[in-house]
């Protein structure tokens, strides 16, 4: 194949292309202070409620973005989204802490402390809540007071948001592992290995017994929960996936990390794929339109082909899936707004902003490397192999402080300390 990398009058044949990951995810934890929202919105009685890198919860009007109440944590909170349960507020903050909140007013009525900052989006079930933590615990608290019941160790941290089903709790850990547990008593029952990542966003898919999960190794997986028998995997690119497929209908929607929708069968096939650039978020399918977010700083509307019915354009990254009531499609942004959109039309309704200039974070390439081989008639010496780093991270001109563009920088080693320096006053733990 032939590769152009944007240089005048240069290419390059290359007779093998690898993209390797070369270090732990460790993205997430480099996310300086600002008022971005990696968060999926909870929608609730009219109420709107999500966390924010600028160490606050917020309560909104879903009808007119009206600020209702907001509570501080103390530090930023990312990937763990709120949850609803009796009336109380579930969410996780790089503090180390898991927060209940009343949903009404917004005031603390218990915390929990791990030794780990936590993004993990809570499950709350029969009274239970479970979660994980980056000091590489999976947790279940009472959900009324938040005293301990039980915790699991994994080997590595945890990102993933954990599901319930049939008495079964199922959560990733960094440590490569779909860790199956008594959601009791917490004992193992099986725990399955992937050659990456196992990190969710979203609660997993489990349908007829099935299972279905991503990990950083670029594939996703079918696995039977009875005897964590892996029935099919189907490869999804470069990136892997950060979350769980949504399904409709008997058709699978899976985001992948480098920028497609993948429409899949439930063994597997592919249907038909979206691309955008970098990631997508995980999907809503509402009355035969599928809406998803981009990297591309776009909220997209499409039909059931998978073809652009409209799009609505914000200054930052749409990594989370809308929220739907009525007409209205409510959904964040990195550039520190949540939108309220007409669902039929993509025309603005409102939007809240937090306040803040948005976050730091580094690109999504960060931690991989291209691996390219020359052959040996083309070189002097025997066959080599060269490291290229052809993801570079150097930023290009763009209007904004954290908008970045991957280029193509052939003949230089991957740089894996140093390049990301965080503001002053990102957070350290």
């Amino acid at each position: 194949m032939e590769a152009d990398f944007g240089f005048e009058d240069f290419s390059v044949e290359l007779q093998e292309f690898r993209i390797a990951k070369v270090r732990k995810f460790d993205r997430l934890w480099k996310v300086s202070h600002g008022g971005s929202i990696d968060q999926r919105l909870l929608l609730h009685n009219g109420v709107i409620y999500f966390g924010c890198f600028d160490h606050h919860v917020y309560a909104i009007s879903a009808k007119d973005g009206r600020l209702i109440w907001k509570f501080r944590a103390r530090a930023s909170i990312g990937e763990s989204s709120p949850v609803l349960y009796n009336n109380t507020i579930y969410i996780g903050s790089y503090d180390q802490n898991l927060y209940a909140l009343d949903a009404a007013t917004g005031m603390l009525r218990w915390k929990f402390m791990t030794r780990g900052e936590i993004g993990s989006t809570c499950c709350v079930c029969n009274g239970m809540v479970y979660f994980g933590s980056r000091d590489q615990m999976v947790y279940a608290l009472r959900s009324d007071d938040g005293s301990l019941v039980w915790k699991f160790k994994t080997n590595d941290e945890i990102i993933s948001a954990p599901t319930i089903h049939e008495g079964r709790l199922f959560i990733g850990s960094f440590d490569h592992n779909l860790y199956c547990l008594d959601a009791k008593t917490g004992d193992l029952i099986w725990k399955f290995q992937t050659q990456q990542e196992v990190y969710n966003a979203n609660p997993f898919l489990v349908h007829n017994g099935v299972i279905f999960f991503g990990s950083f190794d670029n594939y996703l997986r079918a696995v039977r929960i009875r005897d964590a028998r892996e029935l099919w995997r189907v490869y999804l690119g470069i990136y892997g996936t950060a979350a769980s497929p949504v399904l409709h209908d008997h058709v699978l929607y899976q985001e992948t990390r480098d920028g497609s929708l993948i429409a899949l069968t439930l063994h597997g096939k592919e249907l038909w794929r979206f691309r955008t650039i970098e990631a997508v978020a995980v999907p809503l399918v509402h009355e035969c339109r599928i809406y998803i977010g981009s990297a591309d700083y776009v909220m997209y509307c499409l039909d059931m082909s998978g073809k652009v019915v409209w799009k609505f354009s914000t200054q930052g990254y749409v990594w989370w899936g809308p929220a739907i009531l009525g007409n209205a499609l409510y959904f964040s942004s990195w550039d520190c707004h949540v939108y309220a959109v007409d669902k039929h039309t993509g025309k603005e309704m409102w939007r809240f902003n937090t306040g803040s200039d948005p976050s730091y974070i580094p690109p999504i390439s960060e931690g991989f490397e291209a691996e390219l081989t020359i052959p040996k008639s083309e070189t002097v010496d025997a066959e080599e192999k060269r490291k290229y780093d052809v993801f570079s991270t150097e930023q290009t001109e763009s209007t904004s402080a954290y908008k970045s563009r991957v280029t193509y920088q052939m003949g230089t080693t991957y740089r894996e300390k140093g390049k990301y320096q965080i503001d002053s006053d990102a957070e350290s733990f």
